[in-house]
């Protein structure tokens, strides 16, 4: 997966985007507009919600980005604040204190440097996968139905016909539950977001609510690199110290409803996988795929478990990657 992640990681986007859009393209079809033409309005629907809410964020950014050279100045304020600091507590004289800045600052521009190189081939991937990822839409939904045929061929010697279908069906089903879902949690966390920043006076709380809300993509993270950047301009440009607290506060209190009431009710426990195995998921798509294995390995699992719990010889596995603690045992002559 790792050697070949330059093809599957895209096509793995794909296959979800494909399996989102799935029904809407069948209602186009419903309408008589013919399969090219569905596929092809639902694809420029798709990146035209995707241009308004990337021009958003980036109004956003542009007013945030004003804002730098203040951040700058306070940092070296900060900074002289604890150069003195320590030349009164500790003993260390300035030249002290700046053969260590000096040898700080060297580890940071050699880690940069590192951050820009992968920075640059995240932004070449990026790029790649935005020009192949409509592509490979409007196929895998153009032959959708050929890669049904398959399946069922494949199975069809093995007298599963049915099952297969019934596997089929379940698994669409739990991948659209599992992306609508998420893209309504997603809508909510920035509605809530921006609202309780704005009523702790934050500024640029809707730059920040939104970027919140897309961090939660990546499960369990999301909500930590998403509260990290309000935090530290709190803190850095806060009117006083009451405000960073009331950041954590709010983050803290939404990830409490996010994490309790909002996706479970809105996800649904048919997709939900128990959180130790969400972990290695998130460990072990890190390390294949980076941020990209972070977010879609965790689906990926779910899959896998509606996969196992639908044949009777791997429903145990099914049960093992899911959060319920009871067991239904496969019935005799399954």
């Amino acid at each position: 997966m790792n050697y070949g992640k330059f093809i599957l990681m895209p096509l793995a986007f794909s296959g979800f985007l494909a399996m989102l859009l799935s029904p809407v393209v069948n209602k186009f079809e419903s309408w008589k507009m013919g399969r090219v033409f569905s596929i092809l309005l639902t694809i420029i629907l798709v990146l035209v919600i995707f241009a308004g809410i990337l021009t958003l964020i980036s109004a956003q950014f542009v007013q945030f980005a004003e804002r730098v050279p203040e951040v700058t100045e306070r940092l070296q304020s900060v900074a002289n604040d604890g150069i003195e600091f320590l030349e009164e507590t500790v003993g260390l004289t300035e030249q002290q204190q700046t053969d260590y800045l000096e040898q700080g600052i060297g580890n940071i521009l050699d880690r940069v440097q590192q951050f820009i190189g992968s920075l640059i081939g995240a932004t070449s991937s990026a790029v790649t996968l935005m020009t192949l990822i409509p592509i490979f839409v409007f196929f895998l939904l153009y032959y959708r139905r050929m890669y049904q045929t398959f399946f069922r061929v494949l199975f069809s010697k093995k007298d599963e016909h049915s099952n297969i279908d019934g596997v089929l069906e379940n698994v669409q089903d739990v991948t659209q539950n599992y992306l609508v879902g998420l893209l309504t949690v997603m809508g909510i966390l920035a509605v809530m977001n921006t609202l309780g920043l704005m009523a702790i006076g934050l500024e640029h709380a809707l730059f920040f609510g939104v970027f919140a809300a897309l961090m939660a993509i990546i499960p369990y993270l999301g909500i930590i690199l998403g509260a990290l950047p309000p935090l530290l301009f709190a803190l850095l440009l806060g009117d006083s110290l009451l405000q960073p607290v009331l950041v954590v506060i709010i983050f803290g209190g939404i990830q409490f409803l996010e994490g309790n009431f909002i996706s479970p009710r809105i996800v649904g426990s048919k997709v939900s996988i128990n959180p130790f195995m969400a972990m290695l998921a998130l460990i072990v798509g890190g390390e294949v795929w980076g941020i990209s294995g972070m977010i879609l390995f965790v689906p990926f699992i779910g899959i896998l478990r509606v996969i196992f719990e639908e044949i009777p010889e791997l429903k145990p596995y099914g049960y093992l990657l899911g959060n319920r603690i009871e067991y239904e045992a496969p019935k005799a002559g399954d």
